[in-house]
């Protein structure tokens, strides 16, 4: 597929399947946000893919309607518009249910629920 010249905002894009998905959106043409928590992370999502002037940091985290809004303003800001959002930040526990806390059931819902729907 050509996406030469599309916006693209990749939430979770820093690492894992959030990164591949922005290389194939990179390597299709895209101007390509890369998310992650903080701008270091973004940044090193930034210089894995190779960096360049295609690929922007849109630092932030998704558990928080604010963090989600801040990334949206700053991917819209830096490359003039968004016009494909990808959802992909999330996180997953290896932990049995007996050792599953209250605190990493909220981060869970937080960031794959809250992060996709705001």
């Amino acid at each position: 597929m050509d996406f030469t010249g599309k916006r693209v905002l990749v939430t979770g894009s820093s690492r894992g399947i959030g990164q591949a998905a922005a290389r194939a959106f990179h390597e299709a043409g895209a101007i390509v946000a890369i998310n992650g928590r903080t701008t270091a992370s973004s940044e090193a999502g930034i210089a894995s893919l190779g960096g360049g002037d295609r690929l922007v940091a849109a630092p932030g985290d998704v558990a928080s309607v604010a963090g989600c809004e801040a990334i949206v303003a700053a991917a819209a800001a830096a490359m003039g518009g968004i016009d494909v959002l990808v959802n992909s930040a999330g996180v997953g526990d290896s932990a049995s249910l007996e050792e599953t806390t209250e605190a990493m059931w909220d981060a869970a819902v937080d960031i794959n629920l809250k992060g996709t729907f705001f």
